[in-house]
C-alpha cells in the first residue's frame, strides 16, 4: 500500500464554527483517533491534502502525519466528508495504526476480464459492491481486490465467501454478491404505423356502421308510406 507524508498542527478551536475558521485559513480540519480511544483534533493543509490524495491509490494509503512537536504517526484515512457540489474536502478522519496490529479498513473492488454473456449482449453486468470492508495488518493492505467476471454467465454471481487474498480477512456479509449478471428485460413497444392502421380500421368500421344505419332508417320510412 502507497504511504505519503503530511504536515500537520494541532487544532483548539473546534465545533462547527471552529472548523470554519480552520477552512477559511486554507487548512482542512481532521481528527487522529487513536488505538486507546484518544482523539487528537488537528489542521491540514488543504493543497497538500488534495496531492498526497492524487496518487493511484486516492483514499487508500498509508499517512505518515507529523505533528509539531511530537512524533510522526502512521495513519490510515478512516473517513472523510466532501462538499456535494464543489467535492472541496471539508473534513478528515485518520486512525492510528500499529505494524503489528491488524486494522479495519474498506478498499476498492476492480474487476477483471469480460463476462461472455455481457459481451453477447445476453445479460448485464451489475457491480453491486464498489468497495468491502477487509481485516489485515497495515503491510498487507491491498490496492484493490480483483474480482474475475470472465467467467459468468446469466444467473451467475460472485459473493463475498467466494474472495481470496492473501492474508486479508473480508468482513462484509459473507452472502451478499459482489457482481452478479442479469437477465435483460425486454418491452414490446407497438410500432407508430400499426397504432395508425388500427385507428384507420377503426374509423372505417364506424363509417360503414353509421352508414348502414341510415339505410335501415330509410327503408323502413318508405315501407311505412306505402301502407
Amino acid at each position: 500500500m502507497a504511504t505519503v507524508k503530511l504536515a500537520a498542527q494541532a487544532r483548539t478551536a473546534t465545533g462547527k464554527q471552529g472548523a470554519k475558521h480552520t477552512r477559511e485559513k486554507g487548512l482542512v480540519p481532521a481528527v487522529l483517533y487513536g488505538e486507546a480511544g484518544e482523539t487528537i483534533s488537528l489542521a491540514i493543509g488543504s493543497a497538500e491534502l488534495r496531492a498526497a490524495l492524487a496518487t493511484p491509490s486516492g483514499r487508500n494509503v498509508i499517512v505518515q502525519l507529523r505533528l509539531e512537536g511530537s512524533d510522526m504517526s502512521r495513519a490510515v484515512i478512516r473517513d472523510m466528508a466532501r462538499d456535494p457540489i464543489t467535492r472541496e474536502i471539508l473534513h478528515v478522519d485518520f486512525q492510528r495504526i500499529s505494524e503489528n496490529k491488524p486494522i479495519h479498513i474498506r478498499v476498492p473492488v476492480v474487476l477483471t476480464g469480460e463476462s461472455p454473456a455481457v459481451k453477447e449482449g445476453r445479460g448485464i453486468l451489475d457491480h453491486t459492491m464498489r468497495e468491502v470492508e477487509i481485516r489485515c495488518l497495515p503491510k498487507d493492505i491491498p490496492m484493490s481486490i480483483e474480482v474475475d467476471v470472465s467467467e459468468l454467465d446469466v444467473g451467475n454471481a460472485i459473493h463475498i465467501n467466494e474472495l481470496v487474498h492473501e492474508n486479508v480477512e473480508f468482513l462484509d456479509v459473507p452472502e451478499r454478491p459482489v457482481v452478479d449478471i442479469l437477465q435483460p428485460t425486454i418491452f414490446k413497444v407497438a410500432e407508430e404505423g400499426e397504432e395508425g392502421a388500427e385507428g384507420e380500421e377503426g374509423a372505417e368500421g364506424e363509417a360503414a356502421e353509421g352508414e348502414a344505419a341510415e339505410g335501415e332508417a330509410a327503408e323502413a320510412g318508405e315501407t311505412k308510406e306505402a301502407s
